[in-house]
């Protein structure tokens, strides 16, 4: 019983660290005094990378890497002061907007161009 109680404790702390470091990512691009540690902000960069591809396959393996979820990567990641959605829409890159929208549970057609 206490190997489960440490294990749920541990994802408990990882959860709460992951969604801190979400908020201090957010924070830290409307504070430019503030500074991410090298590894945390790399792996940020590395979902904007992945957003702008266009890559279903390549934003889930780089969000799995992360340890991050979906809606907290919707609602608080800035890439180059967008959003992650307006960004993949601004790279034109619908794929990997609609997987996002798809994954954080949030509608994303009415921010889509009509041809």
């Amino acid at each position: 019983m206490k190997n489960v109680i440490k294990a749920f404790n541990v994802k408990n702390v990882l959860g709460a660290a992951a969604l801190t470091l979400l908020f201090v990512s957010v924070s830290a691009s409307a504070n430019a005094g503030t500074r991410l540690d090298k590894s945390t902000e790399a792996k940020l960069v590395k979902i904007c990378h992945a957003l702008k591809s266009d890559s279903r396959i390549r934003l889930h393996r780089t969000v799995k890497q992360s340890r991050l979820g979906y809606k907290q990567i919707a609602e608080g990641l800035k890439c180059n002061g967008k959003s992650a959605m307006d960004f993949a829409l601004f790279n034109d890159a619908n794929n990997t907007a609609g997987f996002l929208a798809k994954k954080a549970n949030i509608k994303h057609e009415g921010m889509l161009a009509k041809r």
